[in-house]
C-alpha cells in the first residue's frame, strides 16, 4: 500500500518536473515625443513570430512570450524604436510604452518670392522658407502656364533665406518659373509659377582713346585702348578687327573677347594692350575695336586706323592707290630678289622717329632698296613720297636709299620726293630717274657712288645742295632755289640743264664737261658763284653755257673756259608760277632770248634744248 502511494507521488511529481515553464506577456502604448498615439504602428518581439498592430488608441499586447530578456520592436513610417524588457514568468508585463522622436510631415511655407536683378544674360531669385531647406528653381522660356519647365537649378544648403543666380540666359525673351524647397524630412514645398524678361541687350558704348602703336617688332601690331567704362557694367572685353583692304572684309583677330587689363592689386588698370601677330612685311593693315558685353553684344566699331608693317621684305609687294596713303613709321628694306612696286596716284609717308631702325639705314624712318623699287606715276596721277609729320621740315626722314641694285625694275618716273634728308642716294645701283621733282630737302638727289646715271628731265628744287654726282650724265633738269645747284665730283657730262641757284655749280674735284646749259640767278640781288671750282685738282670743261646774275660767274678755275659762253639774260618767260621757257618775238614778246640758238652748233641752251 505504502509502496503503490509512493510510485504514485513519484509518478505526479516527474509530470510536473517536465512540463514548459509558463508563458508571460507584453502590453503598453505606443507615442511620438509630442504625447500623440500612433495608430498602426507595427509592434514585434525581434527574432520571434510575435507581430501586432497598434489600435486606434495607440495600445498593443504580445502574448505567449517565452520569460526571460526580450527586445521589443516597434516600426512607424520606415523608422524603428527598440525597448530592451524582462518578460515574466506566467504574468504580464505592463505599461511597456514606446516612443518616437516626432517625425515632420509639414513641407516648408515658402513666401516672398522675387526677382531681385535681371540682366540680358542672368536674373537673380530670392525667396524665404520658414525652416532650414533646400533650393531648386525649374524654368524655361515662355510666359506662365505652359506647364512644362526644361531646365533646373539646384542648391542643397539647407537655409531660411534663399539667393539662386540663373546664368547663360538669351536675351530678350520672357522666362517662367517656380520655386521648390525641401526641408530635412524631404517634405517639400512648391510656389505658384512667376515669370521675367531678359532686356534685349543694349550694345556697349565704343571704346575711348583706340590707338596703334609704331611698329618695334616685325610682323607685330600693338593696339591699345582705354579698358574701363563705368556704364557698362556687363561689360566682358573686346573684339579687334583686322582687314588688308580699305573695304574690308574685317576678321576678328581674337578668339574670345580681349578681358580687361588688370593691374597686380586686381583693379582694372587704365589701358588694355593687345599685340597681334604674323603679320606680312610691308602690308597696310586696317583696325577696328567694338566692346562686348557678357550677352556678346557688340558696340558700334571705333574709328578704323591703318599701319603699314616695316622690316625686311623678301616676297614682292604692291602698293595700291586705293590703299593709299601708306604711312611708314619704321625703315622697311626690300632685299633682293623681292620687287617693291607702287602705283600711279599712291602717296608714301614717312615719319621722323624711326620705331624699328634697319641696320643698314640711319636715325629716321627710310626706304632701303637692295632688290627693286619700280615707282612710276604719269603727269596726272605722281607717286609722292614724303614726310608724315603735322608741320614737316627739310630734312624730316630719311629719303630713299638704293644699296648695290642693278635690277632693270629700279624707276621713279613722275614722282614727287620732298622733306627728305637725302632725296635719293644711290650707291653702286643704277635707278633711272625722270620727270620726277625733288624739294626742300637737305641734299635732292646723291648719285655720287654710282656711276653712269642718266637723270634727266627733273625737277630739284629748295634743297641745300641740289644734286651731288660723280660719272653721270646729267641733263634736261631744272634747279631751282638750291643753295648749291649741283656738285660733280667725277666726269660727270652736265648738259642742257637750267640752273638758277644762289650757287650754279661747284667742282672741287674730277674733269666735268659743262656744256650747254643756262646757269642763272633770277632773285633779288646777284648770286654768288655762277661755277665754284674749290679745288685745284679739278679741271672742268666749260663751253657754250650762258652765266648769268652772279658776282662772280666762275670763280677758281685753273684753266680758261672753252668758247661760246655767254652772260647775257636769259629772258625766261617769268610769271608766277615762275616759267623757265624762253622767250619768243613769234609768242608775242619783244624779242627772241640770246640762249635759244647759243649752244653748240645753235641748238638752244638749257632745260628745253634737244
Amino acid at each position: 500500500m505504502l509502496l503503490a502511494l509512493a510510485g504514485a507521488l513519484f509518478g505526479f511529481t516527474g509530470c510536473l518536473n517536465s512540463s514548459a515553464p509558463k508563458l508571460g506577456a507584453v502590453s503598453g502604448k505606443v507615442f511620438d515625443s509630442n504625447g500623440h498615439i500612433l495608430q498602426g504602428a507595427k509592434v514585434e518581439i525581434y527574432g520571434a513570430d510575435h507581430i501586432v498592430l497598434t489600435d486606434e488608441l495607440g495600445r498593443y499586447y504580445i502574448g505567449s512570450v517565452e520569460p526571460g530578456a526580450k527586445r521589443v520592436v516597434a516600426t512607424w513610417n520606415g523608422r524603428s524604436v527598440i525597448v530592451n524588457v524582462e518578460i515574466p514568468r506566467g504574468a504580464t508585463l505592463e505599461n511597456t510604452d514606446i516612443t518616437f522622436t516626432t517625425v515632420d510631415q509639414l513641407p516648408p511655407i515658402i513666401s516672398d518670392v522675387s526677382v531681385a536683378a535681371v540682366a540680358e544674360t542672368y536674373s537673380v531669385i530670392t525667396w524665404k522658407t520658414d525652416e532650414p531647406a533646400d533650393s531648386v528653381i525649374d524654368y524655361a522660356t515662355g510666359p506662365i502656364g505652359l506647364g512644362t519647365f526644361t531646365m533646373k537649378y539646384t542648391d542643397s544648403a539647407l537655409v531660411f533665406d534663399h539667393v539662386a543666380t540663373l546664368s547663360h540666359l538669351i536675351p530678350n525673351v520672357i522666362w517662367h518659373f517656380r520655386v521648390r524647397s525641401r526641408d530635412y524630412f524631404a517634405n517639400e514645398g512648391v510656389s505658384s509659377e512667376y515669370q521675367f524678361s531678359t532686356p534685349g541687350g543694349a550694345p556697349p558704348e565704343v571704346p575711348l582713346d583706340f590707338a596703334l602703336s609704331a611698329p618695334s617688332e616685325m610682323e607685330r601690331v600693338k593696339a591699345t585702348w582705354r579698358s574701363f567704362i563705368a556704364t557698362d557694367s556687363d561689360l566682358k572685353g573686346y573684339n579687334l578687327y583686322r582687314s588688308d583692304s580699305r573695304s574690308g572684309p574685317f576678321a576678328r583677330v581674337n578668339a574670345d573677347p580681349i578681358p580687361l587689363a588688370a593691374d597686380a592689386s586686381g583693379t582694372v588698370a587704365t589701358f588694355t594692350t593687345y599685340t597681334d601677330g604674323g603679320l606680312k612685311i610691308g602690308w597696310k593693315y586696317y583696325y577696328y575695336l567694338k566692346a562686348v558685353d557678357i550677352a556678346m553684344n557688340e558696340s558700334a566699331p571705333t574709328n578704323t586706323l591703318s599701319i603699314v608693317t616695316p622690316g625686311s621684305l623678301a616676297e614682292n609687294r604692291v602698293w595700291k592707290a586705293v590703299e593709299s596713303p601708306y604711312i611708314l613709321q619704321g625703315d622697311l628694306r626690300v632685299r633682293g630678289g623681292a620687287i617693291l612696286t607702287v602705283e600711279p596716284g599712291v602717296e608714301v609717308k614717312f615719319s621722323t622717329k624711326d620705331s624699328l631702325p634697319d641696320s643698314n639705314g640711319a636715325t629716321m624712318s627710310e626706304l632701303i632698296v637692295q632688290g627693286a623699287l619700280m615707282a612710276v606715276g604719269n603727269p596726272e596721277n605722281r607717286i609722292i613720297f614724303t614726310s608724315a609729320e603735322t608741320f614737316p621740315k627739310k630734312g624730316c626722314w630719311g629719303g630713299l636709299k638704293f644699296l648695290s641694285t642693278i635690277e632693270p625694275e629700279n624707276q621713279l618716273k613722275y614722282i614727287t620726293l620732298l622733306f627728305a634728308d637725302t632725296g635719293v642716294r644711290s650707291e653702286g645701283s643704277a635707278p633711272a630717274i625722270e620727270n620726277s621733282e625733288f624739294g626742300l630737302c637737305v641734299v635732292g638727289l646723291d648719285i655720287g657712288l654710282s656711276t653712269a646715271l642718266n637723270p634727266r628731265y627733273n625737277v630739284v628744287r629748295d634743297c641745300d645742295i641740289g644734286l651731288v654726282s660723280a660719272n653721270s650724265n646729267i641733263r634736261n633738269n631744272l634747279f631751282i632755289d638750291n643753295q648749291v645747284g649741283a656738285a660733280l665730283l667725277g666726269a660727270d657730262s652736265f648738259e642742257h640743264n637750267t640752273v638758277d641757284c644762289l650757287v650754279g655749280l661747284e667742282v672741287p674735284f674730277g674733269t666735268p664737261v659743262i656744256k650747254n646749259n643756262i646757269i642763272s640767278y633770277i632773285g633779288n640781288g646777284q648770286g654768288l658763284y655762277g661755277i665754284n671750282q674749290t679745288a685745284t685738282t679739278a679741271t672742268p670743261t666749260i663751253s657754250y653755257n650762258d652765266i648769268f646774275g652772279f658776282a662772280i660767274p666762275t670763280n677758281g678755275l685753273t684753266v680758261a673756259t672753252g668758247p661760246g659762253n655767254i652772260a647775257s639774260d636769259p629772258l625766261f618767260l617769268g610769271g608766277m608760277p615762275y616759267d623757265y621757257h624762253l622767250q619768243t618775238v613769234a609768242a608775242g614778246y619783244a624779242s627772241d632770248s640770246p640762249c635759244l640758238t647759243a649752244g653748240e652748233n645753235q641748238v638752244q641752251q638749257g632745260r628745253y634744248g634737244p
